[in-house]
């Protein structure tokens, strides 16, 4: 099938309230301008003379044709020709190929006249996106005799030939031996030289800082259009931390690697596709903390989609709740060019469900679990007593030091309690000297108890835990500048008994070995679903790859003993396993699409531990649910023969995201109308995708679904169903057969018995052949009284907006409105933002974080909590972090978005009284007024808001529509309120009316 023909790269500047085209809602700052016209990567045609660009279906985009220099040429005269109307503005990014549009500091004025003009669909402002900070090969079936490795490229030396992987990243150690060109002549190199048009950027800096390519790192681009090179970090694509050259080695690391780690040998390293290329985009900088700005990152994206790699790996960024930011249409505009883009799936699985990131339909976003090897230490102290320790690096000599608690080497005038935690300045240097100190966790990172004590001039610091609240875990390997160590709960009260002013304490952290676990599991640190983007319609993660304790790629200076490799976990780490994956995939079926592998891969990935019990969540007794785990974990020897697959292409994404309601921001305006008029609206559940998920079943719901075949014979399947508690599934064929290369659609019919209101309930179904295919889609679905839009947004003093609402049960549901009431506003004194993390265990005020107290009564309807970019400028970064007080005082967080820039917002429930802390990460001055708006929504009407009609009878599985109506508000205001749907009084569900 060929490309769509539908434009969807651009969305309006007015989508987003803080967008709109009057001067005064622009701040001078940094922007990602979008132009309508469509980037390379996507155009089919329509200017006159002009041939279409994207590729048909299975090819790549020809960048050296004349259809793509013309089509280039005309992409560069009109930017020049909008250019022209703004005079003054200079460009820092510019991009064509998988987006269209510039990146450039602009005045308030300038992008307002850029955001009025209709030759531009939307000015975003700039922000950054975080890093989501061996034995792989083995675990997942890779190497030895048996594995994938052999069996489909004849050994690890072949497997991923023809195939190039872009790590969008830090950049890259070029001296590390996994990075070692590889053996000539390659028997791949026509493959290469066909699709390869990148080129290696050796750098501006010293000669010795700048980066060399060979035929294993055949490409190096690095991007700074803020300049962060001139602050710190090298001018080149060298990185200047760990994080890239992990990433690109653990992807594609040359075969059978010697790895060392100070002196030991413990292993062999090798990447997931080891003849694989490399190509390296450079966009995080040491200057900022190796933040990642996201006008590099689509840079990154734009250069590697022109340069031709087949996958993209970018372990970076978080949660959020739009697919239709920059980022994510680059991604699907490299997407629909034939490139597979894996993604962390985030690291914030302690902060509870809903925190999965990258949740669009094109890209794979994964989570992270254990694999079989750990390693494993015991430290005792001077008394006998011996606890197992974590360290930030294992070590394989043992080290000796005397032990101090930090309270007794605390500088004079010091307060003890902020003393015992090793805070910044209270211990005293002459005390400290070479000594193990020992560090109460809490309040403050591990990393910055390790400056601290370093700076003292420690020799490392022991971080103990003293609070049975706390994850009381053991993993290894995280990033600090000192060796630190770190105890459980039970040796934390030995250590302070054994310690406390015995000036002859000592402790010896006796060397790591390697040890076999049961796993997978689950970590706790993964992100979960159910996804913040399209009410859980979509289910992401999409899969698990091992994350924790991964052996790779290392910089020398951030090693004790200067070596090349060293331990880090993440979903970071996660997501390369899978890029490589993909590459293997690729390598073997050349003419495979991007979703065609993310199918091969989850429909093949399995749900047990090497005990065979279901996979584990880490810190819980309980088995993981997909929301954590996606489809499973990957198996790296049956995603080659998947036998079927669920494919989709651009239409589809287009019909989900219109589905979901994001896409209706799209220019040109009629995107969904268009792509409805051709193709028929779906529910968001029916995207052809290989897990099945609804959000929102009202009683029954039909999902419908096709298969390809991709196996060389004829394929005869049959289906069996896990099904999930408190419902029924039935799949309307007992029969699929279907020839090499042909399709087949079926569909599942899921209704509810007894489930449970708004609990999720999880099961499967499995399409089985007789050659041994099992094509697995996990199942998510949740039971709902009514479903209805958690929310609506507006503009104007006047004005209207139409829900869909759909009833699971049958009778009178009447509409209550509550509000519209205007936010009230605060402004606080926030300075000296220097990026570290703010203290969530035990929140303080700050010079750059100030807190206030809200109560929300019992008889409100709902309170909220938002910052603005608008009210800030693109420039500053505003954190928000709530917290419920609870009866005795003590605070326990609520919710914290921390996403990029101050777009943030936190909902409130009633009854409750909270602390809300404004944390100010990032600005481009010292010193920031920082503006907060809260509401308290009664549970009545302030008469300028009405719904249409006032009540409806329902029948379970219909569906109604209603219109919001508001009038009479203050255009300059912020106003917030509630549409209630009820039953004899009783709150069923509620929309939350936003009115800019």
């Amino acid at each position: 099938m060929a490309a769509t023909s539908l434009t969807v790269f651009a969305y309006t500047a007015t989508a987003d309230p803080a967008l709109s085209t009057s001067p005064t809602s622009f701040k001078d700052g940094r922007y990602i301008v979008q132009f309508v016209d469509e980037p390379v990567a996507v155009y089919d045609g329509g200017v006159a003379g002009l041939e279409a660009t994207t590729p048909d279906d299975g090819e790549r985009i020809a960048f050296d044709s004349d259809a793509v220099q013309d089509y280039r040429a005309h992409l560069e005269d009109a930017r020049d020709e909008i250019l022209a109307d703004v005079p003054g503005v200079e460009p820092a990014v510019e991009y064509d190929t998988a987006f269209n549009g510039f990146a450039a500091e602009l005045t308030a004025e300038e992008a307002a006249e850029l955001a009025g003009d209709e030759r531009v669909a939307a000015i975003v402002p700039d922000g950054l996106s975080k890093p989501q900070l061996d034995t792989s090969s083995e675990f997942l079936g890779l190497s030895g005799e048996d594995g994938s490795w052999e069996s489909e490229f004849g050994g690890g030396e072949r497997a991923g030939e023809g195939v190039v992987i872009g790590i969008v990243d830090g950049g890259f150690t070029p001296e590390n031996p996994m990075f070692a060109p590889l053996p000539e002549p390659r028997p791949d190199q026509d493959v290469i030289d066909a699709k390869w048009k990148g080129e290696c950027e050796e750098g501006e800096d010293t000669p010795e800082n700048n980066v060399v390519c060979s035929n294993k790192v055949i490409g190096a681009r690095w991007f700074d259009s803020q300049g962060h090179s001139d602050v710190a970090g090298y001018k080149s694509p060298r990185e200047e931390y760990n994080h890239g050259t992990h990433v690109a080695t653990t992807a594609a690391g040359n075969l059978d690697t010697e790895a060392v780690i100070e002196g030991a040998p413990v292993g062999l390293a090798s990447g997931m596709a080891p003849a694989a290329r490399l190509a390296i985009y450079k966009v995080c900088w040491i200057a900022i903390d190796g933040f990642c700005p996201n006008s590099d990152i689509v840079a990154a994206i734009d250069a590697a989609v022109s340069d031709g790699v087949d996958v993209i790996n970018m372990s970076l960024g978080d949660a959020g709740d739009t697919i239709v930011d920059p980022i994510s249409m680059a991604s699907f505009a490299a997407a629909e060019a034939g490139v597979f883009i894996a993604n962390s799936a985030g690291n914030s699985g302690e902060a509870g469900a809903s925190t999965v990131g990258h949740n669009s339909p094109w890209v794979t976003s994964v989570a992270a679990g254990s694999h079989s090897r750990t390693f494993a230490a015991e430290l005792t102290l001077g008394d006998g007593q011996t606890f197992p320790y974590a360290a930030s690096a294992p070590r394989f000599t043992e080290t000796e030091a005397d032990l101090v608690l930090a309270q007794e080497i605390a500088v004079e005038g010091a307060d003890p309690v902020e003393a015992r935690l090793c805070a910044p300045g209270t211990l005293d240097a002459a005390k400290v000297a070479g000594r193990a100190v020992a560090c109460a966790r809490g309040t403050y990172l591990f990393v910055e108890k390790a400056e601290v004590v370093a700076d003292a001039g420690g020799a490392f610091a022991l971080v103990y835990t003293d609070d049975a609240a706390q994850v009381d875990d053991l993993e290894t390997g995280w990033d600090t500048p000192l060796w630190t160590v770190r105890t459980t709960l039970a040796a934390g009260d030995a250590i302070e008994a054994y310690a406390a002013g015995n000036d002859a304490a000592t402790m010896t952290a006796h060397a790591f070995e390697a040890v076999t676990q049961t796993a997978p599991v689950s970590a706790d640190f993964s992100s979960q679903g159910p996804a913040i983007v399209g009410g859980g319609d979509l289910l992401k993660p999409d899969i698990t790859a091992p994350g924790d304790e991964i052996l790779a790629g290392y910089l020398p200076t951030s090693t004790p003993d200067g070596g090349n490799f060293g331990i880090m976990g993440g979903t970071s780490m996660a997501s390369p396993h899978i890029a490589g994956l993909a590459a293997l995939i690729k390598s073997a079926n050349p003419d495979w699409s991007p979703m065609a592998i993310k199918s091969a891969i989850m429909t093949t990935a399995y749900q047990t531990d090497t005990e065979g019990e279901p996979i584990g969540r880490e810190g819980t007794d309980a088995a993981a649910t997909p929301f954590q785990i996606g489809a499973g974990h990957v198996d790296g020897q049956s995603m080659f023969d998947p036998g079927l697959v669920y494919d989709s292409d651009a239409t589809d994404w287009i019909l989900y995201g219109c589905a979901i309601g994001q896409f209706q921001e799209v220019a040109p305006a009629d995107t969904c109308e268009s792509a409805e008029a051709e193709h028929g609206a779906v529910d968001p559940s029916d995207l052809n995708y290989p897990s099945i998920a609804v959000g929102d079943l009202t009683g029954e719901q039909k999902i419908a679904r096709t298969v390809t075949n991709v196996d060389d014979a004829i394929g005869v399947y049959y289906p069996t169903v896990e099904v999930p508690p408190g419902f029924k599934v039935k799949v309307d064929s007992k029969l699929l057969v279907v020839p090499p290369g042909a399709t087949a659609t079926y569909s599942v019919t899921v209704t509810r018995t007894d489930a449970a209101t708004a609990e999720w309930s999880f099961g499967a179904l499995t399409w089985s052949d007789l050659q041994g295919h099992e094509v697995r889609s996990p199942i998510t679905v949740r039971a709902v009284d009514i479903a209805v839009p958690s929310e609506i947004t507006g503009e104007g003093a006047d004005g209207s907006a139409e829900l869909d609402v759909k009833a699971g049960i049958d009778g009178t549901i009447d509409l209550a409105p509550s509000g519209l009431v205007a936010s009230e506003t605060r402004t606080l004194a926030l300075s000296n933002p220097d990026r570290s993390a703010f203290p969530m265990d035990e929140p303080v005020e700050r010079d750059q974080t100030e807190s206030f107290e809200l109560t929300v009564p019992d008889d409100a309807a709902m309170g909220s909590v938002a910052t603005f970019d608008a009210d800030q400028g693109s420039e500053v970064d505003l954190d928000l972090y709530v917290y419920e007080k609870l009866d005795d005082g003590s605070l326990e967080l609520f919710g914290t978005p921390q996403l990029s820039g101050s777009d943030e917002h936190v909902d409130l429930e009633a009854g409750r009284t909270y602390m809300i802390f404004v944390d100010l990460w990032d600005a481009p001055t010292s010193a920031v007024e920082a503006l907060v708006h809260t509401w308290v929504v009664p549970e009545s009407a302030a008469g300028n808001l009405t719904v249409a009609p006032e009540s409806l009878e329902a029948e379970a599985g219909g569906r109604h529509t209603v219109t919001a109506i508001w009038q009479g508000l203050d255009a300059n205001r912020r106003y917030l309120g509630t549409i209630d749907y009820l039953v004899e009084g009783a709150l069923l569900g509620r929309t939350i009316v936003a009115v800019n």
